[in-house]
């Protein structure tokens, strides 16, 4: 795969791009199409940056969604994509487009986690923490209920997936190894906790008044 055809490698790397969703499968088969070509990631990271631009701000998640992917399994890529991260997240949650109040908090997750896990030096975390601390509005903005519905579901689909890969343990490791991934991956309740616990309350109530009404008609 290595060898592939830069132009070759683009044009399926962004179809499998306007094929991408919030699901792990797909979100798994572009990043494995970008670690398995990591030899053109110029080329790709060009192809992400065009896509960006052209999409709806809702869907412009499951990119960032992708990039924490490739992130867990290559450092080949951490380079190029810290000098752009900052400069994605501002288009995942443009400040003049309410849209996209609905990444907001899923950003926030991945933003901590990166700052957990010192994906990036300190300063790009930062600036990206206080773009996403100038966001006050909450909800799905601009988001259709069966869209809404789908994210919830893709939220939970990757949040079981992460549980699963918690319980895969190497045969040979120290008995606090496990104990110190629990311990990395907990942080602080902040105020992306209440965002999220406010935005998942309004969902709910959204919910029982659909519910109500189907049940009325």
């Amino acid at each position: 795969m290595d060898d592939m055809d830069p132009f070759e490698a683009r044009l399926l790397f962004g179809n499998m791009l306007d094929n991408l969703t919030g699901a792990q499968p797909t979100i798994d088969r572009v990043s494995s199409f970008a670690l398995k070509n990591a030899s053109l990631a110029d080329d790709l990271f060009e192809c992400i940056n065009e896509k960006l631009t052209k999409m709806p701000v809702p869907p412009r998640l499951n990119i960032l969604l992708m990039l924490d992917a490739i992130l867990k399994h290559s450092t080949t890529w951490t380079s190029l994509i810290e000098r752009n991260i900052a400069r994605i997240v501002a288009h995942t949650t443009p400040k003049d487009d309410p849209r996209g109040d609905s990444n907001v908090v899923q950003t926030q997750k991945l933003v901590d986690g990166w700052r957990r896990k010192h994906t990036f030096q300190k300063h790009v975390v930062d600036e990206m923490d206080e773009r996403l601390a100038a966001r006050k509005s909450l909800g799905e903005g601009g988001m259709r209920h069966q869209d809404i519905l789908k994210r919830i579901e893709e939220d939970r689909e990757r949040h079981k997936r992460h549980k699963e890969d918690v319980w895969i343990r190497k045969p040979n490791e120290e008995p606090l190894d496990e104990l110190r991934v629990y311990w990395d991956s907990v942080s602080e309740f902040n105020d992306a906790d209440w965002m999220e616990i406010e935005a998942e309350n309004a969902e709910f109530r959204k919910e029982c008044q659909i519910s109500a009404l189907e049940h009325s008609s």
